[in-house]
């Protein structure tokens, strides 16, 4: 039995008090969902029935930070034209992860081209399911490092390249940067390399201020265009 206060949680379809929004057709896969998610993670939960952009864009009073997207059954192209309808500037307002994927579907660059934070295939256990919603919320990425190092090995057009006035980055910074774009954090960083952790966190305050992005997410997408 549900008790009566997570019942009003999940019962709930308002999205301004969010800060985790499931959206899609699943009505009882979205409610466990919220209910497992609030009861482990602490996190607070919505849902909708609809795989739907608008409502949280059309919500002023919208504090969801993560919007996830039940891609069960849909059609990924017309999901990518109502990206390029919302627009960047009203992406950028939160957070994007896509869930419920079909392994080896080969879509993840135009997820990352579009500033989809992560996906989650439909095979990942739940505790994989809310670290990694934990991890986006804290503004890191989550795919796997096979396919961020694909990503950012793959060729680039001559219109893609730093010209001569890029910034300068030292050998250590582009090896730090090239971590961060792989999804390691600090402190796997810092054990790597062997070195301290307030060295790295300095590395990437300056990383952050020579190639001017206020993020991880930002700082990956320079990398991949860039190194």
């Amino acid at each position: 039995m549900i008790p009566d206060t997570q019942k009003k949680k999940t019962t709930s379809g308002s999205i301004s008090d969010s800060i985790v929004h499931i959206a899609g057709s699943n009505k009882l896969q979205n409610e466990l969902l919220v209910l497992f998610l609030e009861s482990k993670a602490g996190l607070k939960c919505t849902y909708g029935s609809k795989l739907s952009l608008d409502s949280v864009i059309d919500n002023e009073a919208c504090q969801t930070r993560l919007l996830m997207l039940d891609c069960f059954g849909a059609d990924l192209d017309d999901l990518w034209s109502r990206f390029e309808i919302a627009g960047n500037s009203n992406l950028s307002r939160f957070f994007i992860a896509l869930f419920n994927i079909e392994p080896n579907k080969g879509f993840e660059r135009d997820a990352m081209d579009r500033g989809v934070r992560g996906v989650f295939c439909n095979t990942v256990p739940l505790n994989i399911f809310s670290k990694g919603i934990t991890a986006i919320l804290n503004g890191e990425l989550w795919y796997s490092r096979v396919t961020l190092s694909k990503y950012l090995l793959e060729p680039r057009r001559p219109a893609d390249l730093p010209g001569k006035n890029a910034v300068a980055l030292t050998f250590r910074e582009k090896e730090i940067l090239i971590m961060i774009a792989s999804g390691a954090g600090n402190k796997e960083i810092a054990d790597d390399l062997c070195i301290s952790l307030h060295t790295v966190k300095t590395h990437i305050y300056n990383i952050y201020k020579k190639i001017n992005v206020p993020n991880r997410f930002q700082a990956t997408l320079w990398a991949a265009k860039y190194l």
